[in-house]
């Protein structure tokens, strides 16, 4: 409910940290200012959120990057950085106070510290600033703030991508801001200064509800279809904020186009493109589990026997499956996974009826190699070639495939096939015993689920 500042400034001189917290005062900023002290970081909590990090160059008295102390100098930062930010609430940029900033020195030694799964901890850009230009470094009495505000839109266009991403981000804060407003402003202005207010606002979020799930059941699961209304709403209200005119222009300058924008796209760039774009796995802190019965979710089988389990629902056993509708060997299924995908229609979604759920029978398998491709100059081929991008295995009528996706454990870059003519019933108590993996997002469901229907709804012909 409540959401944290965006610029978080930090400093050992007290009079300093208040000057620059009176400087983004001035410029309507909202901060958070912390006090360094070597002692008490250690306590410090994560500030999701963070999008600007104010670091004075010598948190440290006496230890300075130029000195024999550097690396006090050095850990001192790390330590403010591993404590302060939290990487799963997005990217932020360090700006770097000092008289005489080196912010060469920084960046060689954050590269060197941050690597690996640790690199999320890494600035997206840099900017060096010097104090003096905006406070008395003497008394913290505050000069310029008009300056502060210019002079960091000037560092950031050094890096266009990270403002572009930010401004979509100030468009998506003012949006929400406009549709709050377009919901408050649905309750007559006569209600507005009496104690029905909150009375007359409730009735206008129940009909809201009612529009997303269905006159019946407003009350069943109002955030889902409130939401349902909403986030259309929101969309829109974001194409339409561009205050300053030059949205696209912001946009055309970050995006960098490959030196041949024809050739074909690396698989390991369409599997994490295509998974960030329509895979949800909900594990981010305080996000909502993906349940077994939501439209899209991909569970795991309810049976461990899987052989059990396609004879028991289809009538025949793996060896048949993968000779004649999978087209792949014994080998070959060794690197894949069964899974159930829930489909039907958005509106049976949005308002369940009475009866079973209706699952997909499905396989991930990943790439065999690296590259998607098939192996080259193998004596015999390639033992795996059926699970290659490139295989020449064709799906017929009967297989539908997902985009080249991250799958697995690992992830690997692979594909999801899904059987229209292997379907199941499941009661909701039932389903609600399946184990979610992931759930595909609606642009995906809505693909597989339209070309589900065309399957089914295919007319046969009596001719002679």
């Amino acid at each position: 409910m409540f959401l944290h500042s965006r610029f978080v400034v930090v400093d050992d001189k007290e009079h300093h940290l208040n000057g620059i917290k009176q400087t983004l005062d001035a410029l309507r900023l909202d901060c958070h200012s912390k006090l360094y002290d070597d002692e008490s970081v250690g306590d410090w909590e994560p500030l999701p959120g963070t999008r600007i990090l104010f670091l004075d160059q010598n948190l440290v008295t006496g230890a300075t990057f130029g000195t024999a102390d550097n690396k006090v100098a050095f850990t001192a930062i790390q330590d403010v950085i591993t404590k302060i930010i939290s990487p799963d609430s997005g990217p932020y940029g360090l700006v770097l106070w000092a008289e005489e900033p080196d912010l060469e020195s920084l960046k060689a030694n954050l590269f060197e510290r941050f690597n690996g799964d640790d690199a999320r901890y890494l600035p997206v850009f840099f900017a060096a600033l010097q104090k003096g230009d905006y406070i008395d470094t003497n008394d913290g009495t505050i000069k310029e703030p008009n300056k502060l505000q210019t002079d960091i839109r000037d560092r950031m266009t050094q890096s266009p991508q990270m403002k572009a991403l930010l401004s979509w981000e100030t468009d998506v804060a003012v949006a929400a801001g406009a549709v709050l407003r377009s919901i408050v402003d649905l309750v007559p202005l006569e209600k507005r200064p009496t104690a029905d207010f909150g009375k007359e606002l409730g009735e206008v979020l129940y009909r809201i509800s009612q529009a997303g799930a269905g006159i019946d059941r407003a009350q069943e699961n109002p955030r889902e279809s409130i939401n349902r209304v909403l986030v259309p709403i929101l969309a829109d209200r974001i194409t339409e904020h561009d205050p300053q005119g030059d949205a696209t222009a912001s946009w055309d300058e970050a995006l960098n186009a490959p030196e041949d924008p024809k050739n074909p796209v690396p698989i390991p760039v369409q599997a994490s493109v295509n998974t960030a774009m329509h895979i949800s796995f909900a594990r981010a802190e305080g996000s909502v589990p993906i349940t077994p019965k939501e439209l899209g979710a991909v569970v795991e089988l309810p049976e461990g026997d899987l052989d059990g389990f396609l004879q028991g629902h289809f009538g025949f056993d793996r060896a048949k499956f993968l000779q004649e509708l999978f087209k792949i060997t014994e080998e070959e299924w060794q690197d894949c996974t069964p899974r159930l995908i829930q489909v039907g229609a958005a509106c049976d979604a949005a308002q369940p009826k009475p009866g079973p759920l209706l699952y997909l029978f499905a396989v991930e398998w990943p790439f065999a190699n690296a590259d998607g491709l098939k192996a080259k100059g193998v004596k015999g081929g390639d033992p795996k070639k059926n699970l290659s991008y490139d295989s020449g295995r064709k799906p017929k009528e009967l297989e539908w495939q997902s985009p080249v996706l991250k799958i697995g454990d690992l992830p690997q870059d692979g594909k999801i096939s899904v059987f229209k003519n292997l379907s199941i019933g499941l009661p909701p108590a039932e389903a609600e015993k399946l184990k979610t993996v992931y759930r595909f997002r609606e642009e995906l469901v809505s693909q597989l689920t339209q070309d589900y229907a065309r399957y089914i709804s295919r007319p046969g012909i009596v001719t002679l």
